[in-house]
């Protein structure tokens, strides 16, 4: 059972209402929607032309759908509602702008949506604290392409989060076919023979024996962890997976997300982030991905699941017709990894400095600042917003900082980056950062 300060935040902004019944209520209240359920209520009357332009629109259970989607109307908050609720809740995870609209318009749409998805992405405060800031990325090494999935798999932990139980790490693990990740908290001293029986009760249990494991962790690491899990399966080394020490970033791409959602929902003491595993693990999986075009989810198991509760009938597709569905998707995502890896040593285009203005408010990265706290990790990793008291020059400014920052109030612009609002939107009152003296 989830425990309840977890699902408090699961449900919907406003509790015990019933999102599609709420629309259905409000349809009326929608002007601009007026002609089309007129239309609707009555097609027979109407001259081709009218139908022509409304032939995209239908209702069904009480509600008025686009082009298979759930038409949203403009009344009372239900667009705010399930913005937060596709972007803000933990089962979504505060992903960015594509991945949001995404998973808002598998069921749902309205004009103008992919602008209100952009708008509340972009301003959202949380976004703002917590991720990273930009940095060179340096081009991957893309790896021999699997056939299948869980044919290759590559590993590696995030280490030194607060202590939580016994666990201080998680061990993450990819498949390189549909991306599927999966989240597994450990102790910090997990040894070979430790991470032997993680695999089996989570990767070997479900989806058997992959043929090829990568791992950061080096050589050593990884050919202790095959030693001890052919002893552990009667496995002859002969017949073994072979290690292969390149690395694709499939994992490193895995971990910063990670953080990123903890840093969202873990406790101000962050030492409760354990129980946030499973929702961060299912907001992963559920977005998609950019090598395959499809969430990982959808591309192992062949249908994607829902984010709310639905009281609209969906057809459930016979066997036969879901296994070539799948057999087609499996050729989809392996011409998509085929492209993506042609296009993974792309470098990153040079940006322009940023400019403040006296007054503006800014973000400071946190990564240089010495902030008392358990584990940077899982802290913001943008200080403020605080406000730009001085230009020293192109490249330097003077930040208004609170007393309990006891540091040299100015920095590099590179250290700094645009706040973004929305003035329908207010920010809770955080608690200004506590830096150790001088540093």
């Amino acid at each position: 059972m989830l425990p309840p300060t977890v699902f408090a935040n699961i449900a919907t902004v406003r509790p015990k209402k019933d999102i599609q019944r709420e629309i259905e209520a409000l349809l009326h209240l929608d002007e601009s929607l007026d002609k089309i359920l007129a239309h609707l209520q009555d097609k027979s009357r109407a001259p081709p032309s009218v139908k022509k332009g409304f032939k995209d629109y239908e209702m069904e259970a009480g509600l008025l759908f686009y082009q298979g989607q759930i038409l949203v109307p403009d009344a009372g908050t239900l667009r705010k509602d399930l913005l937060q609720i596709f972007h803000n809740s933990p089962l979504a995870g505060h992903p960015g702008r594509q991945q949001t609209l995404e998973l808002l318009s598998w069921t749902y749409y309205w004009p103008g949506i992919r602008a209100d998805v952009y708008i509340h992405v972009d301003s959202c405060e949380t976004c703002q604290r917590i991720k990273l800031p930009k940095a060179r990325l340096i081009p991957a090494q893309p790896l021999e392409i699997p056939s299948r999935p869980w044919q290759h798999i590559s590993y590696d932990f995030i280490t030194d989060l607060p202590k939580d139980g016994p666990n201080e790490c998680v061990l993450m693990i990819v498949d390189s076919f549909t991306k599927y990740g999966l989240m597994i908290a450990c102790p910090k001293k997990t040894k070979a023979p430790d991470l032997v029986e993680l695999f089996l009760h989570h990767v070997w249990l479900a989806y058997g024996m992959p043929e090829k494991t990568v791992s950061d962790r080096g050589t050593v690491f990884n050919n202790k962890f095959l030693k001890a899990l052919y002893q552990r399966l009667g496995i002859d080394p002969h017949f073994s997976s072979a290690y292969h020490p390149q690395s694709d970033g499939q994992t490193e791409r895995l971990n910063p997300m990670l953080e990123h959602f903890l840093r969202a929902y873990a406790g101000v003491n962050q030492n409760d982030w354990v129980k946030w595993l499973p929702m961060a693990q299912f907001a992963y999986n559920n977005a998609v991905h950019s090598s395959t075009g499809k969430s990982p989810f959808k591309a192992l198991y062949g249908w994607e699941p829902t984010l709310t509760p639905s009281n609209i009938p969906v057809n459930v597709p016979e066997a036969e017709d879901l296994a070539n569905t799948m057999e087609k998707q499996w050729q989809e995502i392996g011409s998509a990894l085929r492209q993506s890896k042609d296009q993974m040593i792309q470098g990153k285009p040079t940006e322009i400095p940023l400019s403040f203005e006296i007054g503006e408010e800014a973000w400071l990265d946190a990564r240089n600042v010495n902030l008392k706290t358990k584990s940077p990790k899982l802290t913001d990793q943008c200080l403020g917003p605080f406000k730009v008291t001085e230009k020293i020059s192109e490249t330097a400014y003077q930040l208004e900082l609170p007393s309990t920052m006891r540091v040299h109030n100015v920095f590099y612009v590179g250290l700094l980056s645009k706040v973004k609002k929305d003035e329908t939107r207010k920010w809770e009152n955080q608690p200004p950062p506590v830096t150790v003296d001088g540093e």
